[in-house]
């Protein structure tokens, strides 16, 4: 695996134990990274490095709460102890148990959980890697954030957390573009993961969300992973502060219905 769009690229994802983070893990091993698997579950971030390990490509697990400083601390020195740096950063760990459809019925405990994981665990893992990017000259930092931050979104904690998610990704490219790092989002419409199923097996959605995809399917993590390669990889240089729709084009397809009501 030494050719790849990525290739020789150290790159920490967060949240890599399943669904949409380790579709990205398993598709930057391909091209040719050294995947840090950074994931609460020890069980299921071994899972996705022996995945990984057995198409050839190298990775490392790392227990990780993105909430913990000393964690995240403790995940960029495993990652420099191992491959010596880190030159990518995906950070897509995140929540969305707790949430409700009306905000007077949320939870204050369910609020603070999902921002500290969703907002304050970017935060966090931006911290603590960026030194490591400026020593190295430059990198990438890839957020995923969400179609619920750009578009209408039912859940308000979930919402205004990806949202934050959003106006951090642009603050932090125009902080550290001189010193060679771009900073992006990926905004995923309706993905089958763990999560998305949960939530909709929870009866909070009625499952007709379909309908509202112009591609006619949910998405997969593969699509995601697709889009987050391009933004860690060269091919995008230019490309910094975006933040970038990955949802069947269920964003536009709802606006025109809603201008057309």
């Amino acid at each position: 695996m030494t050719k790849g769009r990525v290739a020789g690229k150290v790159t920490i994802v967060t949240g890599a134990g399943s669904g949409i983070g380790r579709g990205i893990a398993k598709r930057f091993a391909v091209e040719g990274a050294a995947v840090v698997v950074a994931d609460m579950a020890q069980d299921a971030a071994d899972e996705t490095v022996d995945l990984i390990s057995q198409s050839g490509g190298r990775a490392l697990a790392v227990r990780a709460n993105v909430t913990q400083v000393d964690d995240m601390a403790a995940l960029v020195a495993a990652t420099t102890d191992a491959f010596g740096g880190v030159d990518v950063l995906v950070n897509n760990a995140g929540i969305s148990f707790g949430d409700t459809l009306k905000l007077h019925e949320l939870e204050q405990d369910a609020w603070q959980r999902i921002m500290d994981v969703n907002l304050t665990g970017v935060f966090l893992s931006c911290k603590h890697v960026l030194p490591s990017l400026m020593e190295r000259g430059g990198g990438a930092i890839v957020n995923i954030a969400s179609a619920a931050a750009i578009g209408m979104a039912p859940r308000a904690a979930y919402a205004a957390s990806k949202g934050g998610v959003v106006a951090l990704t642009r603050s932090l490219a125009f902080q550290y573009g001189e010193q060679g790092i771009r900073v992006n989002a990926i905004c995923p419409g309706p993905v089958e993961t763990p999560m998305s199923n949960a939530v909709r097996a929870s009866g909070m959605y009625d499952d007709d969300g379909i309908v509202d995809l112009s591609i006619k399917r949910r998405g997969t993590p593969e699509d995601i992973a697709n889009a987050v390669l391009f933004l860690a990889s060269d091919e995008a240089r230019y490309v910094t502060a975006d933040v970038i729709p990955v949802d069947g084009g269920a964003l536009r397809l709802r606006a025109e219905r809603f201008r057309g009501r």
